[in-house]
């Protein structure tokens, strides 16, 4: 049964007809649909034309000359530093660098109680 009269909402304020509902709810779908559309990636579709093989150069021509020398700098110094990597030697029962151990989430108790929750 249904009582007449005003509805409040959580914050306190009057409500008539359930707007802050319904502007609550279309606010979440607008914010649903946002980041879906950010999820989807923004190329238009392609027609049998566009995915047809193009007869051009390939992409590496198309850089200049300074920016590969850059690129096989950075292969050569990425390299090297593997290579150091891989060559150096632990001695015998050395220990680890780090070691992983999975801890439990602490358990959220009720507000007010001594156990767990938010500050």
């Amino acid at each position: 049964m249904k009582r007449a009269g005003r509805r409040t909402s959580r914050t306190g304020r009057a409500v008539e007809g359930g707007d802050a509902v319904k502007s609550r709810r279309r606010f979440l779908k607008l914010v649903a649909l946002t980041s879906a559309a950010a999820l989807v990636p923004a190329t238009p579709r392609r027609t049998r034309a566009a995915t047809a093989p193009k007869k051009s150069a390939p992409a590496a021509a198309a850089r200049p000359a300074a920016l590969e020398n850059e690129i096989k700098k950075q292969k050569n110094a990425t390299a090297q530093a593997l290579k150091a990597i891989r060559e150096f030697e632990l001695p015998p029962g050395s220990e680890m660098a780090f070691v992983f151990s999975a801890q439990r989430a602490p358990r959220r108790g009720k507000p007010g109680s001594s156990k767990g929750g938010k500050p």
